[in-house]
């Protein structure tokens, strides 16, 4: 029970002699540690609140205003002459002391004041969205005088994680008139002439009659809420979905898709990969980590960012909420192997661990032959089971006892680490090799991934690195920003040695990882082997295949003068159709953090022009020049919309908002009600690439080193899930997943139909 004993820093027993007090020294040492750590914390939040206070001044506008007040001041020029009466109110003897603290206080009071009317005049000229449409080479007068305005307010030296975040704009609310039109687009091609007529009919009702009064409070709501989306979205749709985690929420992404790891040891792996976790958690908690800058002018939300670690999602009846810990708490973190559960300490005193000293740390639990406890082997299978039912074994086994100070720390640490006892690989002449490797990550054996903490790092026995990720705290391209820092720090830091290890040597006794205790019941027992059942046949029913295509990728598409994402969009709805001979509604997320607090927003590819596209390619009789124009007018159309998304102006998240302000007026809308039940049998989503500085400075030549991207599950039981990745200029990687259970679904058909239509595509430009 040592491990329960260091959770307090002294016992105490009452005998016949008194009261007998046992210090534990390590106790002791841990809470003094932890007491430190969040000082420290304290003081670099109050550093970073004053920084954000009077940013973006510098100190040199401080010096300029106090010695323009000076000049004023003997000149008596402007306001001054008015204000000097104050100095005879500050109670001071001498003349120049009088005059230096009222000239301090006037210039520290103009000095904040004119950072605000900064950030302010910033936030209005950051809602100005008219470059986006704009390309090279044909930018607007109108641009160009707001780009100059917006250039002067930036600050030029090393931005802060949350600089500009104060001065980010509000999520604006589209017109209702608006959105209902667009939705009407979005289904003409889906639909027929009776059933579209009848959604016209839905949709006129709605807008004439309860759509205006649903308007209103939604306009009011956006306020005073900092984003009128994000809350309600994170609440109704991760929140209180009682889906299982597993497949139908959580995402992988894996390391770079290259023949051998940094290291094929996996200790060595694992403490290279914590250590970087740890250091990207360091600039996360002092700020230090840059803000991403689009066009080097548009700064972008990182709100999401605080989130990535010390965070779990804890199950509810009704609905989970999610809890992140400061990172004076989560000083360690947890690790599974083999069916044991583990606790490594991350600091030694005040410092973290040497990545030597981290090495020895995991292969001793490697080296560790003990056996799992009762109901210990399968227990993370209940966080892969439906979440009415783990809250409900929850709150009856691991609210008390033993067990809730074991799950504590696996809860608070800063992420989980898996040990994984299986080799993955990557061969681009054997695609199952990187299928096994994608679905391991996603799914691994149902019992051995912890799905509910906001990240689970996996380390396989050969070194292969992967993540699996809980999506309700942050959206892909965020942790794709910590993922980018990790290969690059991983591969290109120097930190192992020939042999595989960590360089360094550990010369202090380390105290060995703790192990975790459990006093599990056979009726718990039985529940978790159940549930490990299920979480079987939900993996064994999963299909997931991975297109490594590389004859071309995003360089070649620019050449055609189609925008890469738009190339990918058409070359999905063409491979559905040959495969389906019908088209289907399709979602492709994209992003709001142009706005504060922004996450995401639909949008929907199926357009008439999308119709056109594939309709040109299947018919025989036309001409390489028409398909060529056809492409290129339904690419062009795709990125007007996934702009429009970007700026808030789609279809889906406005209208899922009026629907949750109608169940909060109890009032029943029909039209709402249609459009949320509609199926996405074709979910896709792009993972970013070298969206950061980290990479290195020969990027095209190394892209693939650096990531392989990740997927997710399916979304309809009859569809597919996407996630593609830009390699590079030249290398493209989709994961394409579905369920095997359904009869007309399969991700490696799916596959082998969309390589052979961009290879077709590709032979429609070649003579042009």
């Amino acid at each position: 029970m040592a491990e329960a004993r260091q959770a307090v820093a002294f016992q105490f027993t009452v005998t016949d002699n008194g009261i007998v007090i046992d210090f534990n020294h390590v106790g002791i040492n841990n809470v003094v540690q932890a007491i430190l750590h969040a000082i420290r914390l304290k003081w670099s939040n109050f550093r970073n609140a004053l920084y954000k206070s009077i940013f973006p001044n510098s100190g040199a506008s401080y010096l300029i205003i106090i010695m323009l007040l000076i000049l004023m001041r003997y000149l008596q020029l402007g306001p001054a002459k008015y204000l000097l009466q104050l100095e005879a109110n500050i109670p001071l003897q001498s003349p120049q002391m009088t005059m230096c603290t009222y000239v301090m206080l006037l210039a520290t009071v103009l000095w904040i004041t004119l950072a605000y009317c900064k950030r302010y005049l910033l936030k209005l000229l950051l809602m100005y969205k008219g470059w986006l449409y704009e390309t090279k080479g044909k930018v607007s007068l109108q641009t160009k005088a707001w780009y100059c305005l917006v250039n002067m307010l930036l600050w030029k030296g090393r931005l802060k994680l949350l600089s500009y975040q104060s001065s980010l704009p509000r999520l604006p609310v589209p017109s209702l008139n608006l959105t209902t039109q667009r939705y009407l687009e979005s289904i003409r091609p889906l639909t027929n002439d009776e059933k579209y007529d009848r959604i016209v009919k839905l949709a006129n009702e709605f807008q004439n009659g309860i759509g205006s009064k649903l308007q209103r409070y939604l306009v009011l709501y956006s306020w005073w809420a900092s984003n009128y989306v994000s809350n309600w979205w994170e609440n109704y749709v991760y929140l209180r979905g009682r889906s299982p985690l597993l497949i139908n929420s959580n995402y992988y992404m894996i390391d770079g898709a290259t023949k051998n790891p940094a290291t094929k040891i996996q200790a060595a792996r694992a403490a290279s990969i914590t250590r970087s976790i740890l250091q990207y958690r360091q600039m996360i908690d002092d700020e230090s980590l840059e803000p991403l800058i689009l066009r080097n002018v548009v700064p972008m939300c990182s709100k999401q960012h605080l989130r990535q670690m010390n965070t779990v999602r804890i199950p509810g009846k009704e609905c989970d909420q999610i809890l992140h810990y400061s990172s004076s708490i989560s000083r360690h973190i947890a690790v599974i192997h083999k069916g044991r559960y583990y606790k490594i300490d991350l600091y030694r005193g005040p410092r973290w661990l040497k990545i030597v000293e981290l090495e020895k740390q995991f292969q001793s639990i490697i080296d560790d032959d003990d056996t799992p406890q009762v109901g210990e082997l399968q227990l993370a299978a209940l966080t892969a089971q439906n979440r009415t039912h783990w809250a409900t074994l929850r709150e009856k086994y691991f609210s008390h006892g033993i067990n809730k100070q074991s799950l504590d720390v696996i809860e608070k640490s800063a992420f989980v680490v898996v040990l994984d006892d299986t080799e993955q690989f990557y061969d681009e002449n054997d695609p199952s090799k990187l299928n096994s490797f994608c679905k391991a990550s996603l799914c691994g054996n149902g019992y051995n991934r912890w799905f509910d903490k906001s990240m689970t790092v996996i380390i396989y026995a050969n070194g292969r690195f992967a993540a699996n990720m809980e999506h309700s705290p942050a959206d892909a391209p965020i942790f794709g920003h910590l993922l980018e820092y990790l290969m690059a720090r991983d591969a290109y830091d120097g930190r192992f040695r020939p042999d595989g290890h960590c360089f360094g040597e550990v010369k202090r006794r380390l105290r060995s990882p703790t192990r975790l205790k459990w006093d599990i019941p056979l009726n718990c027992a039985t529940e978790i082997e159940d549930c490990a059942k299920i979480a079987k046949l939900a993996i064994d029913d999963l299909d997931l295949y991975v297109l490594d295509f590389s004859k071309y990728g995003k360089g070649y598409m620019k050449t055609c003068k189609v925008s890469p994402d738009g190339f990918i969009q058409m070359a999905l709805q063409l491979t559905y159709y040959r495969l389906n001979h019908q088209f289907c509604l399709t979602y492709e997320s994209s992003m709001t953090r142009l706005y504060r607090e922004g996450r995401t927003e639909t949008v929907r590819p199926v357009t008439q022009r999308s119709v056109k596209f594939v309709l040109t390619m299947c018919d025989k009789t036309k001409s390489n020049e028409e398909k060529r124009e056809a492409l290129r007018d339904a690419s062009n159309y795709h990125a007007g919309l996934a702009k429009a998304a970007m700026l808030g102006n789609g279809v889906d998240r406005h209208l899922f908002c009026l629907y949750v302000v109608s169940q909060y007026l109890k009032l029943e809308s029909p039209f709402l009600k249609e459009v949320l039940s509609e199926p996405w049998r074709l979910s896709t989503s792009q993972t970013p690439h070298h969206q950061t500085n980290f990479c290195i400075q020969d990027y095209n030549a190394n892209a693939k080193k650096l990531s392989a991207g990740g997927g997710f599950g399916p979304v309809a039981d009859d569809g597919y899930g996407i996630s593609y990745i830009f390699a590079g200029e030249d290398f493209l990687l989709i994961h394409i997943t579905s369920k095997k259970s359904c009869e007309s679904t399969s991700s490696e058909e799916f596959a082998k139909m969309l390589k052979e239509n961009l290879l077709e595509i590709q032979q429609v430009f070649q003579e042009s």
